[in-house]
């Protein structure tokens, strides 16, 4: 199984919108929110409980078998499996909300607190009777498990799911013991470094390093070397897994499963696996895999009870406090409900026989499929859950509860998440630092190190010098801005018609997205600092493209863009958000989402919120602020005002960009940061950065028309200064700089007063002719790549961007293909080519289009839950702008791609690249500096 055939969480429920989170649905009636949502919140409650009925009971029973107060329960108390059912018309979407619900209680913060796999209706209709479940769930435990608790090591579910692919793949031959070894061996090799190294040694391919060299050097390494570095360590991993898994009276799971007495059998694990699969291969499939789910749950379970054990010396087991979670939300119909009921049978019987208590199993599915038997509230299910003890002489059935319907009133929950502690260091790194103090303190480390002489420090500048693609200096364009404006929206007026012309001649169905923009500045000068044209370039070219792959595919939509201008730095955007959801609510709008929102202010903040209580999904394209997040109708595809100061903070601290005089540079021994308090990016991304860079930064404050309390002010105790004027602004940057050479300025604040700052200190200050370092974030991208700050040779500028230049060779195909469309229709030379904005416009096309894509596929009534659903359930895409990996918990592509360009008289040039531009590994950069030694910034 790949990465990429991990479980998508949750799959869409039937037509027709539902309750999302923090909503309760009465009967029969609209939706409406259960109490005020304050600025800033997740949302109004937990998703699919509803205050009464044993609702809070129940969740706080789950919360307490998750993370028992006593340490041992994980290993003593048995829980049953739990089966909550929903009932009612609405009974598919009610079981997805309570998935999200307990969910939320697992990842309230988008990160993973406990280890837990999930799996989805589509997921366990398509493996039923065709592949066992607890392949996908054995895979998705141990991804992104919770940070600084160690990986878990699976080495029995790792085996036996090595043994049940090679049963389920119809092209493998019969199997016998010693092909069915080195199958698993081969395997063995690819997961683990050191058995990979050995077999490296021993030759490649097997072959003693082949016949190179003199003959009597060939057959000593044919001789000596292959059988010590390839056929004696498979031999001995064989042998012991036979010792294991036959022999041993403590571990021996497998001859329990089949039967046989520990230590009185002279058959090989291999030979007695390669019998099982023999005899398998020649009954039904769907028996089958039955029995395969048995094995693998038996290992699985086995080597959870085998990591869970509670200790207090060793740090992996310390840190293992909360049992693992598997949550399956059962489909609809019949045959699939019948497949996880099964499953939930299998599993007590396997807790059983492993005597495993270090998991918790939760499905929720609609009543109707669901097969007969004694079903009860959750009062009774916390009941069961609290009162576990020990291990039970029968397998423990599944505990089937009804789920209380929401009254029309009630009052969503709000539990608290499950909280394990958490710890400063990792394992690893604990168990590293206390042998390096125990070492420091017998070996007199420390008195040796205070004798070493540091190797001279690479000086080298950042910049200046590379043969990096550079995103050239382009041409402007003679047409005024708002002629560009007008031709992209011309552009998207003609794609509309196409969808519609398509639609009266019953070629497809279509849907309506909502584009939300700024307007553009009339004149020519303002063309370097809006975004609203290359925002709607891209937008135009992923419309194209998208409605022509719904030509070629019946099984997808065709868009028609409806595009919005809020005004001049979106000043009529809540307006417009208020329209558009007015206009949402009425039949036959065909409205499935929104666009847009490329600044971060509070008028595009409190935009969001209007849309999210209107529920409606929101894909935003280049604001970046974190505080935009407020609530989870809102994604984008930008990285986060977080992670860019993460990065840029890193870049200033450890890179050589400050110029000493003499051509040698090094890293930045103080900042001051400038930012405008009033401003929602500004203000959050110049704190973020003040945090992250240390050394108690100097924070400038400067708001455009606006004056300070009591005029221009000093640093106070918090590090702030508050300045009256641009000339101000100039003359407090010039006084830091004088005093510490090695000062950086980091420019929070927009390119319009970046111009007239620069215009101030070259010519109003005692700085004039001194060096300047300047670190800014994406604002300046387009008025810098337009050359606005030319011929300012005392001035060296870096800046944040979210693509590559057109033509680098860390591109993807994606990309390369959406710059070759771009430069057909606008130029090679075009002014926003390399700013990133297109593509990031382009991308959040593709990630609404994907939802609607997905919803139609699946219910062929594709409305505006169902595409929140889908962008809840993941979605894993290659973008122009980087690899796209959102939902399940995450709002924000994972490890988006951050970029720093370096000015130069040629154009920018990249000195600094990570994220995630590729899915493929290769493609992942984690590191950066002229030789790798500095490690990018990974989100949790």
């Amino acid at each position: 199984m790949t990465r990429d055939s991990h479980v998508r969480v949750v799959s869409p429920p039937p037509a027709g919108p539902g309750p999302a989170g923090g909503f309760a649905v009465p009967e029969g009636g609209e939706s409406r929110p259960n109490k005020p949502q304050e600025a800033g919140e997740r949302g109004s409650g937990m998703p699919g409980f509803t205050a009464g009925d044993g609702a809070e009971e129940f969740i706080e029973a789950f919360k307490g078998a998750v993370l028992p107060r006593d340490r041992k329960a994980t290993s003593r108390d048995l829980l049953p499996p739990v089966l909550l059912l929903a009932e009612g018309e609405r009974a598919a979407v009610r079981a997805h909300q309570v998935m999200r619900g307990l969910l939320e209680v697992l990842r309230p913060d988008g990160a993973k607190r406990v280890p837990y796999a999930a799996l989805g209706p589509d997921e366990i209709r398509e493996a039923a009777g065709r592949r066992p479940l607890t392949l996908a769930l054995g895979e998705e435990l141990c991804v992104d498990v919770p940070r600084r608790t160690g990986g878990l090591r699976l080495p029995d579910f790792h085996l036996m799911r090595d043994i049940v692919e090679q049963a389920l793949d119809p092209r493998a031959p019969e199997p016998d013991g010693t092909a069915l070894r080195d199958h698993c061996y081969a395997r063995r090799i690819a997961r683990g470094p050191l058995l990979g190294a050995l077999w490296t040694l021993g030759g490649e391919g097997g072959d003693g390093g082949g016949t190179t060299g003199p003959g009597w050097v060939a057959e000593l390494r044919r001789l000596l070397v292959r059988p010590v570095f390839q056929s004696l360590p498979r031999w001995w991993w064989g042998r012991r897994r036979t010792r294991r898994l036959l022999r041993s009276t403590r571990r021996g799971w497998y001859a329990d499963w089949r039967g046989i007495s520990h230590g009185r059998t002279a058959e090989e694990f291999f030979e007695n696996a390669a019998r099982l699969l023999r005899a398998e291969r020649g009954r039904d499939r769907a028996a089958a895999v039955g029995r395969f789910e048995e094995l693998l749950l038996r290992a699985l379970l086995a080597d959870l009870r085998r990591v869970a054990r509670p200790g207090r010396i060793s740090p992996w087991r310390r840190r293992r406090r909360t049992r693992c979670v598997f949550l399956l939300e059962l489909p609809e119909d019949a045959g699939g409900a019948a497949a996880g009921e099964r499953f939930l049978e299998r599993y007590g019987a396997a807790a059983r026989d492993t005597r495993c208590a270090a998991a918790v199993v939760v499905a929720v599915a609609p009543a109707g499929g669901a097969a007969e038997g004694e079903r009860g509230g959750l009062g009774r299910a916390a009941a069961r859950l609290r009162g576990a003890s020990g291990v039970p002489q029968r397998a423990p059935g599944p505990l089937r509860a009804v789920l209380p319907e929401p009254a029309p009133e009630s009052e969503a929950l709000e539990p608290d998440a499950v909280s394990p502690p958490t710890f400063r260091l990792g394992p690893v790194a604990e168990l590293t630092l206390t042998g390096v103090l125990v070492a420091a303190v017998l070996s007199g480390l420390g008195g040796w190190l205070l004798e070493r002489v540091p190797d001279e420090p690479d000086r080298s500048c950042l910049g200046g010098a590379s043969s990096e693609v550079v995103a050239a200096r382009p041409e402007l364009s003679a047409d005024s801005p708002r002629k560009s404006y007008q031709d992209a929206r011309r552009l998207i007026r003609e794609e509309n018609a196409r969808v519609d012309r398509a639609v009266a001649d019953h070629h497809g169905t279509a849907r309506t997205v909502v584009h939300i923009g700024s307007d553009v500045a009339a004149d020519q000068e303002g063309q370097r600092y809006n975004a609203a044209v290359p925002e709607l370039r891209g937008i135009a070219l992923a419309q194209r493209a998208l409605n022509d792959e719904a030509r070629n595919d019946s099984q997808k939509v065709w868009l028609r863009v409806d595009s919005r201008n809020a005004g001049q730095d979106f000043a009529d955007a809540p307006r417009i958000a208020r329209r558009v959801a007015e206009d949402a609510r009425k039949k036959g709008s065909g409205i499935i989402g929104v666009v847009g929102f490329s600044k971060s202010l509070r008028q595009t903040q409190e935009a969001v919120r209007i849309l999210g209580r209107a529920q409606i999904p929101v894909v935003g394209t280049t604001a970046t602020a974190d505080l935009m997040q407020v609530d989870g109708y809102y994604r984008r595809v930008a990285p986060t005002n977080s992670r860019e100061a993460a990065v840029e903070a890193g870049f200033a601290r450890r890179g050589n960009i400050m110029d000493d005089g003499t051509g040698k540079c090094s890293p930045a021994a103080a900042a001051v940061v400038v930012k405008d308090p009033r401003d929602l990016y500004s203000d959050e991304v110049g704190t973020l950065f003040a945090e992250r860079f240390g050394a108690r930064p100097v924070t400038l404050e400067y708001t455009p028309g606006g004056r300070a309390d009591g005029g221009a002010q000093g640093p106070g105790e918090d590090g702030v200064a508050r300045t009256d004027s641009i000339s101000d602004l100039a003359d407090a940057v010039c006084e830091r700089i004088s005093g510490n050479p090695r000062t950086v300025v980091y420019w929070a604040s927009r390119a319009l007063q970046f111009s007239a700052f620069l215009d101030d200190f070259e010519d109003n200050t005692a700085c004039e002719g001194r060096s300047l370092t300047v670190l800014g974030g994406n604002d300046l991208t387009t008025a810098a790549l337009a050359g606005e700050y030319a011929d300012r040779p005392w001035l060296r500028l870096y800046h944040t961007v979210h693509v590559l230049p057109a033509g680098h060779p860390r591109l993807s195909d994606i990309a390369r293909k959406f710059n070759a469309d771009y430069a057909r229709r606008f130029g090679s030379h075009d002014l926003w080519r390399d700013d990133g904005r297109a593509a990031l416009a382009h991308d959040a096309m593709q990630l609404m289009a994907e939802a609607a894509n997905r919803a139609y596929r699946s219910t062929h009534d594709v409305e505006r839950s169902n595409v929140q659903i889908g962008l809840d359930n993941g979605i894993r895409k290659q973008g122009a702008s980087g690899y796209l990996d959102v939902g399940r918990g995450r709002s924000v592509p994972r490890d988006k791609p951050v970029i720093v360009l370096h000015h130069t008289d040629r154009g920018s040039e990249p000195v600094l690249y990570c994220g995630a531009f590729t899915q493929n590994p290769a493609g992942r950069i984690t590191r950066w500096g002229p030789h790798g030694e500095f490690r990018c910034p990974r989100d949790s």
